[in-house]
């Protein structure tokens, strides 16, 4: 009896054992399955893709949707700096000059106004100058931008590129110009105002009307579209993608265009990685190469979105420069730009 009841509960005891070390091994297998399989964003990104260095500078102009008030000369608490006027009485707004023809009427407008991400409707009187014999609405605005900068690294089968490594903005406050149209320009550089210590320096270029690209995004982290002239990129490269990861301080180099002869490389020292950081001044770096410096000064308007490359792998591009200290300035990861440009 008692060999009886020990046999029963010996076959319960390993029938539950093995219940429970086959759950383990499942979770143990799926688990295991699940960390081989899952890739970072990086991997995610890139895969099947084939990336070109960039380095190449380029004209850029940018036609934003609506148009952006850079000054307010009305005592009138509904409009403000920054705000960007979509319509007036339901009839789009995409340059100044509807804005004045519109308000010349004299009556009073209604303003579909896009502030901080949301659209708000206000209302506003145009006043009589008797100077100019027309109506004003006392707003100082803006249609358009316009401006010099480098191509940080393009793919090769959408031709999808991505510059600057920052924002096109305008007005004090830094406001992130949304666009309707824009495109990229083959430029001639003219001349260089060197940098020094709080006065930066300045490539400056003709902006053609040769388009050579259409620009689709602007977002902090640059502005990317589609090249459509190869013809102006048959120097780069193609080059591997860096994890942020994997960058380490010490040499580094540049691909940038600064005169007449094109695209080179320069070398730069990376002083500090900010792993955690975000937006687009994630890594600081310092001129190091004694023709940047004879010629520059350092990092210059215009240089923005030069790549940084480290173990010949592509690891970001070139953003700010130090106010104080032209030698030195930001750079952002390259993973920004690419996490921006696959939303296009």
């Amino acid at each position: 009896m008692f060999k009886n009841v020990t046999s029963k509960v010996n076959k319960k005891v390993v029938i539950i054992i093995a219940f429970i070390c086959i759950i383990f091994l499942n979770v143990g297998y799926f688990g295991i399955s699940k960390i081989h399989t899952q890739k970072n964003t990086v991997e995610c990104v890139t895969e099947n893709k084939e990336y070109y260095v960039g380095g190449q500078v380029v004209g850029i102009k940018l036609l934003a949707s609506g148009v952006l008030v850079m000054g307010v000369e009305r005592e009138d608490e509904n409009i403000k700096v920054g705000d960007i006027i979509l319509s007036a009485n339901s009839q789009k707004i995409e340059t100044d000059y509807q804005l004045e023809e519109i308000a010349q009427s004299g009556e009073k407008m209604q303003l579909e106004i896009q502030r901080d991400n949301e659209k708000i409707q206000v209302e506003v009187e145009p006043q009589y100058n008797e100077n100019s014999k027309m109506y004003r609405l006392g707003l100082w605005v803006k249609d358009s931008s316009a401006g010099i900068g480098t191509v940080t690294f393009y793919e090769k089968n959408s031709r999808y590129f991505a510059a600057l490594g920052h924002a096109i903005t305008e007005t004090s406050l830094n406001y992130i110009l949304p666009i309707t149209t824009g495109g990229i320009t083959k430029t001639d550089i003219i001349s260089i105002k060197k940098g020094i210590s709080k006065n930066p320096g300045e490539l400056k270029g003709t902006i053609t009307n040769n388009t050579i690209g259409q620009i689709y995004l602007n977002t902090q982290n640059g502005i990317f579209g589609a090249i459509e002239d190869m013809t102006y990129f048959t120097e780069s490269e193609l080059i591997q993608i860096g994890k942020k990861e994997d960058i380490q301080e010490g040499k580094a180099y540049i691909y940038a265009t600064i005169d007449e002869f094109g695209r080179k490389k320069y070398e730069v020292e990376i002083e500090k990685i900010y792993l955690n950081s975000d937006g687009n001044k994630n890594i600081s770096i310092k001129i190091t190469d004694k023709e940047l410096l004879e010629k520059t000064g350092g990092i210059i308007q215009g240089m923005s979105g030069a790549p940084l490359i480290q173990n010949n792998k592509l690891i970001g591009a070139i953003t700010h420069v130090f106010l104080d200290d032209p030698t030195r300035g930001y750079a952002c990861f390259i993973e920004n730009m690419l996490n921006d440009m696959s939303t296009i």
